[in-house]
């Protein structure tokens, strides 16, 4: 089963629609419609307690969805695993971002051909990236993996930033055991821009979006940030190097700031060997005295504060 924790969310306007029906095999079909809202998962669960007491399976649950919460997202793909529920996105319909997990947990998977399946990283409610919301995606990584998606696909997510997105190829699709149906297009179709979406993404963007990464993409983080703090100092990262002899460790530090003026820093903890210790992205308050800071290979949150002389201590009680 998928684990289930506190998870950030997307913004939403209304709860999904679920409407059901038997097919020819006496099966009961889902569809689910719309944005994930809390209570959703609720809802779901109903409809197949509903169909066992009639004495019924549910056997495949449509999806029509731009995405939404991801923590209720989890808890209906976890009902979906559990109960060997097949999942399917039907011509001209998308699938995204937090619906994407609820795809991914289908025993069996089928997408059309003139379907679309994207995903990206998280957002807060505000639709900002945060340190919570990073923290977000590194779970939601984890979570579609035990899912037994691939790493292309999860590394697509990890890199992409919650107001772009990456749709997926029929190649991508086939690599986690998707079923493609209908018939391929001649010509390649445009695809759709979901309300997460606030502004279309030009062809480069596009092009740099969908390459592959192994996630956590670090790396493709640090490349964005450079280029971020490039731009917001004349040209020239803001790059430091600290030393702390009594704790042996030496933080190498790139500072820039996030779309919403947040100050952000990655930095990356050595030893006196130059051995990585740990990599980490922090947002500063905007008195810049307190931080919270997110372990990007383990997903550990802590805050620390700053005292008078400029050193930073780690606070336990958040």
């Amino acid at each position: 089963m998928v684990a289930v924790g506190a998870l950030a969310t997307c913004p939403v306007a209304r709860a999904a629609k679920f409407s059901s029906a038997p097919d020819k095999d006496r099966k009961v079909i889902v569809t689910l419609t719309g944005e994930i809202v809390e209570g959703d998962s609720d809802a779901f669960k109903n409809i197949v307690r509903t169909a066992n007491s009639a004495g019924h399976v549910v056997g495949l649950v449509r999806l029509n969805s731009p995405g939404g919460s991801i923590l209720e997202s989890v808890k209906i793909a976890e009902i979906i695993q559990f109960g060997k529920i097949a999942t399917s996105v039907i011509g001209s319909s998308t699938c995204a971002s937090a619906c994407f997990i609820v795809f991914a947990a289908g025993n069996e998977k089928f997408v059309n051909y003139t379907a679309s399946v994207g995903v990206h990283g998280a957002s807060d409610a505000s639709g900002q990236e945060t340190t919570q919301s990073n923290a977000a995606t590194v779970t939601m990584a984890r979570v579609v993996k035990e899912l037994g998606v691939p790493s292309n696909i999860i590394g697509k997510m990890v890199v992409t930033p919650p107001d772009q997105m990456v749709w997926l190829t029929p190649d991508d699709l086939r690599s986690m055991g998707t079923l493609m149906t209908g018939k391929p297009a001649q010509v390649p179709i445009e695809q759709p821009f979901t309300s997460q979406l606030p502004q279309p993404l030009n062809p480069k963007e596009k092009s740099l979006a969908s390459k592959d990464a192994t996630p956590p993409s670090w790396d493709k983080m640090l490349d964005r940030a450079i280029q971020l703090s490039s731009k917001q100092h004349n040209g020239t990262p803001d790059i430091e190097r600290v030393c702390q002899p009594d704790l042996k460790e030496c933080i190498n530090g790139l500072s820039f700031k996030a779309a919403d003026g947040t100050d952000m820093i990655m930095k990356v903890t050595e030893d006196m060997n130059g051995k990585l210790l740990k990599k980490e992205v922090c947002s500063f308050n905007k008195y810049g005295d307190i931080r919270d800071c997110l372990n990007w290979d383990t997903g550990e949150q802590h805050r620390d504060m700053k005292n008078k002389n400029g050193d930073w201590y780690r606070m336990d009680n958040q």
